[in-house]
């Protein structure tokens, strides 16, 4: 079928719309499962307790938000090296990413495989977007099988007590222990 060539109007609208990136997620406003606040590059926060890492991602990842991320990320195992790990992800919001983004974030599983005996990654996703996310996740993971252990979860309680059955002392947690994400080029600052 030949895609006619748009109008000058639609042109010109068009040029006016700012990006609007959608999230396969459950939206608390009931939009038929696409959230439409999210940031245009991604977001993600984190949260490091002596015994565990609690993680955020959210938003549609490119790779901006993908450089980023592995810069911080880097900075922070270089500085405070740990032999074993766990981190529990908050994926519920994640509106998964873009290919160059997964080749980057994989980058990084080879440097952080480098750095870890073990690290421990708990999934915490939307029963709705669980498939998608185990099907990357698992592509992206299965290379560092020796360092990397995870799981994915759609109940918090269910992915501490995973994480507490292969040794680590992580409290019971709630929702709100999270910390809220932040529009990735707001760490621009921090590099």
């Amino acid at each position: 079928w030949p895609i006619p060539e748009p109008t000058d109007r639609y042109r010109k609208q068009r040029s006016s719309v700012k990006p609007c990136p959608m999230a396969l997620s459950i939206d608390k406003k009931k939009t038929f499962g696409l959230s439409y606040r999210m940031d245009p590059h991604g977001s993600f926060a984190f949260k490091f307790e002596e015994n565990y890492t609690l993680l955020v991602a959210s938003g549609s990842w490119n790779l901006e938000c993908a450089e980023i991320y592995d810069a911080l990320l880097r900075k922070r195992v270089e500085s405070k090296p740990d032999l074993t790990r766990c981190i529990i992800i908050d994926g519920r919001n994640w509106g998964l990413e873009t290919p160059e983004c997964g080749a980057k974030i994989k980058e990084l599983h080879h440097f952080l495989s480098g750095y870890y005996k073990a690290l421990y990654n708990a999934y915490y996703l939307e029963p709705t977007n669980i498939q998608v996310g185990k099907y990357l996740l698992d592509q992206r993971n299965k290379d560092f099988n020796g360092v990397f252990h995870w799981q994915y979860f759609h109940v918090l309680d269910e992915a501490v007590s995973w994480l507490n059955s292969h040794g680590f002392n992580v409290p019971m947690l709630k929702d709100d222990d999270f910390p809220k994400p932040i529009p990735a080029d707001q760490y621009l600052k921090y590099l």
